[in-house]
């Protein structure tokens, strides 16, 4: 766990200000990029695009946790994987 004053003790030198406005861009980044897929992409295609990132995933997580992820009920995820 870290305190609100050593957080704000990093955040004063510029180099380190300068990491954390990079990362909090990326994970924004990341999110639209989410969304833009959730919205945009049928759930084949959702499931295709996590399963080439990440396929250790479908051994690690529940598969209800990667529909919830995913947008989609456990039971169109499991007849996705048959397919």
């Amino acid at each position: 766990m870290i305190t609100k004053k050593q957080i704000d003790d990093f955040l004063k030198t510029e180099s380190n200000r300068n990491l954390w406005i990079e990362i909090l861009e990326n994970l924004v980044i990341q999110q639209m990029e989410r969304e833009i897929d959730i919205l945009t992409n049928s759930p084949k295609e959702r499931y295709e695009r996590v399963l080439k990132r990440s396929p250790q995933l479908f051994q690690e997580i529940p598969n209800r946790h990667i529909a919830n992820y995913l947008r989609m009920s456990p039971e169109t995820l499991s007849r996705l994987k048959k397919s």
